[in-house]
């Protein structure tokens, strides 16, 4: 019996060697030979080969998604898209039912979540179509919390995007601004609920804020008195206008964001009934999800159900399976990669390696790489698993920080890590398949600038398969994009390829 490990480098895609192309700056001799002797496909990992509309860069969600689910799964950014466009999101039944508990209720809606037309948590539009709805369902009152970007647009973009909420507010002739914070606070996914979650839900409940008059000037204050690092929306302070109203307990909430992996803290504080991870003196009763945040949520737009992904057929064997990341992106692994399906298949085996406790991984590029490799060695070891899952995310959390030699030395520890790592994978007789979720770090700077770009691209991705069945790069002329990974893994364990993946 063959033994697959799929390797998934983060945010690491390909384009041409230049001052900004961390990749190729990078000294990773690794990569490089793997570049001239192993076979390898370059590859789509954006737009719609991932599920996501035209011109939308890939990301770690759909990327993940798309590989497990071994298909094109439309993202609920597109889906949600497609029903504003053609009107069905204003008959959405829960969006509808949220607006007409505040009104029968008489108390107000607040609309939280990321501000951004970045598209990849979520989208500006959403925001807009949600107060249209508000106003076409007779709601007086709805209150704006904004979590600002920093990382999927600009690093001070805020203020661009922002005229286009004022126009909306103008045209609708409904919302107040209420609150602003980074989304390092607002969005966390790495369970620092003290440090990180707390201060975001202090703002939403309680107005633990400073007072601004415009959330614009705010932003641009923030620049100006941050320390170097924090110079960028994501960090921005708690701020809320004079106008503020804190979330109350019979209020009704909408969480915006179509993805759900950075809703899900910031949601639990305001709704769990268990919640325990800090102090919490106001329990929100009627919290609504645009994305599924939670089981128990109502969710305007549920995840769409993918049968036979990778992770269940292998399970269907009764092999054991192994999932590995730390904690940035130990999510994509396992929610993402089971097409949404929170509780592990029989037989799969989870296993989190905690990111350093740092506000910037600029700080610390080589993140948990060298525990990842050294926990992953001695499972490979073991002999256990017939397919591993492994995540480094290195290129892609440091690149968003949009410093370049940081995300050099990412770049760096992730070749080290190969070098330790692919000798070992041979000599316990396992096939791997090394490849990418999306682009990120080869391109650092705006194309024909030196602007910084922290944000994910349309970038193609490389993917290296060492495989007894696979001899040249021609071997892979079928391997177009991530959608083809999944049939190629389930060749390479001697399984057949199920027509929801052909």
């Amino acid at each position: 019996m063959r033994k697959l490990c799929l390797i998934i480098i983060d945010g690491f895609g390909v384009a041409p060697p230049g001052p900004g192309n961390a990749r190729t700056l990078a000294k990773m001799p690794t990569v490089q030979a793997l570049e001239k002797s192993c076979p390898n496909a370059i590859m789509v990992a954006a737009e719609n080969s991932v599920g996501l509309p035209e011109g939308q860069m890939g990301a770690s969600e759909p990327g993940h998604m798309t590989i497990g689910a071994g298909r094109v799964v439309w993202q609920p950014f597109e889906e949600i898209n497609r029903s504003i466009r053609s009107g069905e999101f204003y008959k959405n039944p829960v969006l509808v039912g949220a607006c007409e508990r505040a009104k029968k209720k008489k108390v107000p809606l607040h609309l939280f979540g990321l501000y951004s037309t970045g598209g990849c948590h979520s989208h500006a539009d959403h925001f807009h179509a949600m107060l249209r709805l508000a106003r076409k369902q007779g709601v007086e009152r709805v209150f704006l919390h904004l979590f600002g970007d920093g990382r999927d647009k600009p690093e001070q973009y805020f203020c661009v995007d922002f005229d286009l909420l004022k126009a909306e507010i103008s045209s609708t002739a409904l919302g107040t601004l209420a609150s602003l914070v980074g989304r390092y606070y607002g969005n966390d996914r790495d369970r620092r609920y003290m440090e990180r979650t707390k201060i975001a839900y202090d703002l939403l409940t309680q107005g633990a804020g400073d007072v601004c008059d415009d959330f614009c000037a705010g932003a641009k204050a923030w620049y100006l008195k941050a320390p170097e690092k924090e110079k960028t929306d994501y960090y921005i302070h708690p701020l809320k206008t004079l106008a503020f109203q804190p979330i109350q307990p019979d209020d009704v909430c909408i969480g915006i964001n179509f993805r759900s992996d950075r809703m899900v803290q910031i949601t639990r504080a305001l709704e769990d009934p268990d919640f325990s991870e800090f102090p919490r003196p106001v329990r929100v009763k009627d919290v609504v999800c645009m994305g599924q945040y939670s089981d128990h949520l109502p969710i305007a737009f549920p995840a769409t159900q993918v049968p036979k992904t990778l992770g269940e057929i292998v399970a269907d064997q009764g092999w054991k399976q192994l999932r590995m990341a730390e904690t940035d992106k130990f999510q994509h692994v396992t929610y993402f990669f089971n097409a949404q399906k929170q509780e592990p298949f029989p037989g799969e085996e989870r296993v989190i390696i905690e990111s350093p406790d740092v506000a910037n991984m600029a700080d610390a590029p080589d993140m948990s790489a060298d525990k990842i490799t050294d926990e992953l060695i001695r499972r490979v070891k073991s002999g256990e698993y017939t397919f591993i899952v492994v995540n480094f995310a290195n290129p892609d959390v440091v690149g968003h920080g949009g410093k370049l030699e940081p995300t050099i030395k990412a770049c760096e520890a992730v070749d080290r890590n190969l070098t330790r790592l692919l000798p070992v994978l041979q000599d316990h007789d396992y096939d791997w398949i090394l490849t990418s979720d999306h682009g990120n770090a080869e391109e650092m700077y705006f194309p024909g600038t030196t602007d910084i770009n922290p944000s994910h691209t349309t970038n193609p991705v490389q993917t290296f398969v060492h495989s007894s069945i696979i001899t040249s790069s021609a071997d892979l002329k079928n391997l177009v994009g991530l959608k083809d990974i999944a049939p190629l893994c389930l060749k390479i364990l001697g399984l057949p390829v199920p027509e929801e993946m052909q």
